[in-house]
């Protein structure tokens, strides 16, 4: 039994659960397993057809003794141990089956769970998504749900089995003896104990190994993340196996204490076993020297008490198990009846954006208690290239995400051409506008699939045809196997122009009415963006662009320039009036490039108009 306790102490988790009424998730299991409710039937059946066969196997064991052996007919022997073997192999055959079917189930409730989790992931809003770790998310999906899917196809009927042997067993032992069954269930209370008790220290015995693996995880994770930078300074790279060796050293010491604890399970175990098995000897011989018992029933005695015993430890932990998968089941169904923050709108239409003018009016915006936007109003032209530049926490990404609409506003409203965005369907909008993020997010799939993701219907010459038209088709052609590169996670084995360069060509295949560039080249060095930027060019003309710049080598692009701070507005025009201005923008430029040199005397005039 040693084995259940590490598998109870590795399963359990501490995390505090989300409150779900337990009726309530009862009948969401009962929801999950209605499409398999024929394999739960065979399972069940199959269950019942095991538990009979348990039942009867000790009781042909008596029958051998009693009436083959020390009634010495061999044709009583022959027979019964005929039925015996049949038994047997009926047992192995009915195991087998129901090993399967629970699998089979397990797997198929899994697989459905973890589809709709996942779809579910897909389809929420961003703001619960970066509000909560990755780590939890990736749990969720794959621990959680592996929670569930035990505890309701295979926990269930281990749990109707074991209650069903545990009442079999202990009604043919009171029919057999009451005297000797009560002398053997007086080791019950001592049985129940003991496993309790080694179930509470081998979970907190792995739930500290559990800590201690992460942290070495971790710790190996960083390593190789710095390696480059470890091989550089022979210090740091001492630091490293410093801390490695020292917290391989306390996971080393965590296990060793689990082992020490697991290793005691067993022998205890055996001696409660031994007293049980001293009872039913010195009792049980006693009462066959006395010819109250015949040696074949206590035998079969025996073997039904070894059926009565081994349940009861299983169900003494399986309360805690319960909890624990209980806790997972409401995290996944708290996570699943989750509504987006952003959907689509009763009223939302297939729009088409004929224009590009866009219009922020009077928005409100703020992530909890921090406010980012408030009274924010702003107007792009059609065709026109606005350039938002501002220091770090100004709110230019935000403005984006809100373009997008990966959040709404508060208060407030954007407008395209005219019409809120709430009344576009999110579909409909997200392909009609692209942003180019600073950091591109690469899949593991050739860097064709990768430009196709911008407009999955695309074929193999169209995604080619976009890639000459930026002019960058020698980056491809540097490739190893050129479109059928695959991209290493991260896309590690591509330059960050290369990166860059997929992220421009998707949104091109998408060929969007409005485009949004955040910081698309603050990663590059000055040559790869100078390449970067031709393609620029080619990507932003004849459609309305927002390019949102740290860097303001690539603002010299736009018609027009906003600068943010803390939210607002606080200058706007075009590049030189703005460094005569000597304001804010001045600032920024002089950072980055030294004091300006203007081109021309003259003070600089008023101000573009502002459509706040």
């Amino acid at each position: 039994m040693g084995w259940y306790f590490r598998h109870y102490a590795e399963r359990v988790s501490d995390e505090k659960p989300v409150k779900v009424p337990t009726t309530i998730l009862l009948k969401w299991f009962a929801k999950l397993l209605a499409p398999m409710k024929l394999g739960l039937v065979a399972m069940l059946l199959v269950a019942i057809g095991s538990i009979g066969l348990s039942m009867v196997t000790p009781y042909l064991s008596k029958l051998i003794v009693d009436e083959g052996i020390m009634g010495a007919n061999m044709g009583s022997l022959t027979f019964y141990a005929v039925l015996l073997a049949l038994a047997a192999v009926a047992q192995w055959g009915i195991g087998a089956s129901r090993r399967y079917l629970s699998a089979y189930l397990n797997q198929r409730l899994l697989y459905g769970l973890r589809t709709r989790a996942f779809k579910h992931l897909m389809e929420i809003d961003i703001q619960y998504i970066t509000g909560r770790p990755a780590g939890r998310m990736i749990s969720l999906i794959t621990n959680d749900i592996n929670a569930i899917g035990e505890i309701v196809t295979s926990g269930a009927i281990d749990l109707l089995i074991n209650a069903s042997t545990i009442v079999g067993a202990l009604s043919i032992m009171l029919s057999m003896h009451l005297t000797l069954s009560l002398a053997v269930l007086s080791v019950l209370p001592l049985m129940v104990v003991v496993t309790y008790f080694f179930a509470r220290k081998t979970r907190s015995a792995y739930r500290e190994t559990r800590v201690k693996i992460s942290k070495l995880t971790s710790s190996v994770e960083q390593s190789v993340a710095g390696a480059r930078v470890a091989q550089a300074f022979t210090k740091r790279k001492n630091i490293d196996f410093s801390s490695f060796e020292s917290v391989s050293r306390e996971t080393m010491a965590a296990n060793v204490r689990a082992t020490l604890i697991f290793s005691l399970v067993r022998p205890s175990l055996d001696a409660i076993n031994a007293l049980v098995a001293a009872i039913l000897i010195g009792y049980g011989g006693m009462l066959v020297a006395s010819r109250q018992l015949t040696i074949g029933t206590l035998i079969a005695f025996y073997g039904y008490v070894q059926m009565f015993f081994r349940p009861v430890i299983m169900l003494t932990t399986f309360y805690n198990t319960l909890q624990s998968a209980l806790a997972a089941a409401e995290r996944v169904y708290s996570f699943l009846q989750t509504q987006p923050s952003v959907k689509d709108e009763s009223y939302a239409k297939e729009l088409e954006i004929e224009k590009g003018e866009i219009t922020v009016e009077n928005v409100y915006f703020s992530y909890g208690s921090n406010p980012v936007f408030e009274n924010l109003n702003l107007k792009v032209r059609p065709g026109e290239i606005l350039a938002v530049v501002g220091p770090t926490g100004a709110g230019k990404t935000t403005l984006a995400n809100l373009l997008m609409r990966l959040y709404d506003p508060q208060k407030g409203r954007i407008l395209i051409d005219g019409h809120d965005i709430r009344e576009f369907k999110l579909g409909s909008l997200k392909r009609q506008v692209a942003l180019v993020p600073q950091e591109p997010i690469l899949f593991n799939d050739t860097v064709l699939e990768n430009i196709r993701i911008g407009f999955p219907d695309a074929s193999d010459e169209d995604v080619k045809r976009v890639v000459a038209s930026l002019g960058l088709e020698k980056l491809i052609e540097n490739l190893p196997d050129g479109y059928e590169t695959v991209i290493s996670p991260g896309g590690e084995n591509l330059s960050m122009g290369q990166r860059q360069l997929i992220s421009f060509a998707r949104a091109m295949l998408k060929n969007p009415k409005i485009l949004i560039l955040d910081e698309a080249t603050s990663s590059l060095d000055p040559y790869t963006e100078a390449m970067l930027q031709d393609a620029m060019m080619k990507l932003i003309t004849g459609r309305t662009c927002i390019i949102i710049a740290h860097r303001l080598s690539t603002v010299k692009l736009a018609d027009r320039i906003i600068v943010l701070d803390h939210g607002k507005i606080v200058e706007e025009g075009t590049h030189d009036r703005l460094l005569r201005r000597g304001g804010l923008y001045a600032k920024l430029y002089e950072t980055q490039f030294g004091a300006p040199k203007l081109t021309a005397k003259s003070e600089a005039g008023p101000l573009e108009s502002s459509s706040r």
